[in-house]
């Protein structure tokens, strides 16, 4: 079983454009198959992200990027503009991207956010925004439809007001984002639009007790699914790596049953099988059993233009190259961040959904084995 929304975007843009643009999608997939052998990328990424700022109103216990700009506060430039970043966007798209994620720190503190986010649909890209919903008023949700958004993630880590704000260090921000939620599952049904709405936990000892609560909170709301990232620590590459205790164990392992239960009887569950039953192995740190092809399938512009092949390597602070002023296309086509994707090929130290879900995809074997639990 794939992923759900691997599943959800094929049926929808089959009916939408037909079989013209399945049929390219069907080729870049092959092609992504082939290209590790051919030691250079013979197309360009299926998964693009675009990080329009670092700035959040949050400071979020599992995240570090408010502390990382803290830490380079005036030393990466000033954040590109609308016009570079809508020419990025443009890039993404020549390089044959089907689908552009725009995420932050907070997107919509952006005031050209919307217009970026249009962009993105008039060059045919299937667009998805990450948000934490705490700036998403009626006026906010209605610009994300006017803009043609397909997909919307808003982050929620507790079913509790207190659990969440606590893990955000943000007051109200619980209120804001279920009603964040809510206003946009009423706005699609009056507008009559597919727009999709998923709601994402970071699972970690601090929530994990109230993730089952979060599943069924997700379904009341009005989203269509919930995903759960496992908390893990990115170190890179050779870092201390702390143990859970096996109480924490024990209750992930009783998790990711309910969660492949509940994926079976209801489909709320984002997270493919396979990757759930990986869910005790990344907690705990071990390295990722699946080889890793992000450098070929997933590519990642911050708002400096600095690049990177995934988000973890974004976290390390090794960018494989910068396009505040050079060609996206360029720099992906070339020997230079063919090194790179090299180097994060032979990495296994992360579990991160996006691009574990895409290596599962094109690792048929690793999928069948860990789908059916033999990994432990």
């Amino acid at each position: 079983m794939i992923r759900k929304v691997y599943h959800d975007f094929l049926l929808a843009k089959l009916k939408q454009d037909g079989v013209g643009w399945l049929a390219r999608r069907a080729r870049q997939y092959l092609l992504l198959h082939l290209s590790p052998l051919a030691g250079r990328a013979l197309c360009g990424p299926v998964h693009g992200s675009l990080m329009v700022t670092r700035r959040c109103n949050c400071d979020c216990t599992m995240c570090d990027i408010p502390s990382k700009r803290r830490e380079s506060a005036g030393t990466g430039g000033d954040e590109l503009d609308t016009a570079r970043l809508k020419e990025i966007i443009g890039e993404f798209a020549r390089l044959g991207t089907p689908g552009l994620g725009f995420t932050g720190g907070e997107p919509l503190l952006r005031p050209d956010i919307y217009e970026l986010l249009a962009c993105s649909r008039h060059n045919g890209m299937i667009t998805h925004l990450n948000t934490n919903g705490y700036f998403l008023d009626d006026t906010a949700a209605r610009c994300i439809v006017d803009a043609g958004v397909e997909s919307v993630n808003i982050s929620l880590d507790g079913a509790s007001p207190a659990t969440h704000d606590r893990i955000r260090n943000c007051g109200g921000a619980f209120e804001r984002a279920t009603a964040a939620v809510e206003r946009l599952h009423r706005l699609r049904r009056e507008r009559g639009v597919p727009l999709r709405i998923k709601m994402v936990a970071v699972l970690s000892e601090a929530n994990i007790d109230e993730a089952g609560d979060l599943a069924e909170l997700s379904r009341e709301l009005g989203a269509d699914c919930i995903e759960f990232i496992p908390c893990q620590p990115l170190t890179g590459n050779g870092g201390d790596k702390a143990t859970p205790d096996e109480s924490f164990m024990k209750k992930v392992d009783r998790l990711v049953e309910y969660l492949l239960a509940m994926g079976r009887e209801r489909g709320m569950v984002e997270n493919s099988p396979a990757h759930l039953r990986l869910f005790r192995s990344s907690v705990a740190g071990v390295p990722s059993p699946v080889r890793c092809r992000a450098g070929y399938h997933s590519l990642l512009v911050d708002c400096h233009g600095d690049v990177f092949p995934c988000f973890p390597r974004m976290s390390w602070g090794r960018r494989a190259g910068n396009v505040r002023h050079g060609s996206l296309v360029d720099l992906w086509r070339s020997d230079g961040y063919q090194t790179h994707r090299d180097i994060a090929s032979a990495c296994r130290d992360c579990y991160l959904n996006c691009h574990l879900e895409l290596n599962l995809l094109f690792d048929h074997k690793a999928r069948g084995r860990f789908r059916r639990g033999s990994e432990r």
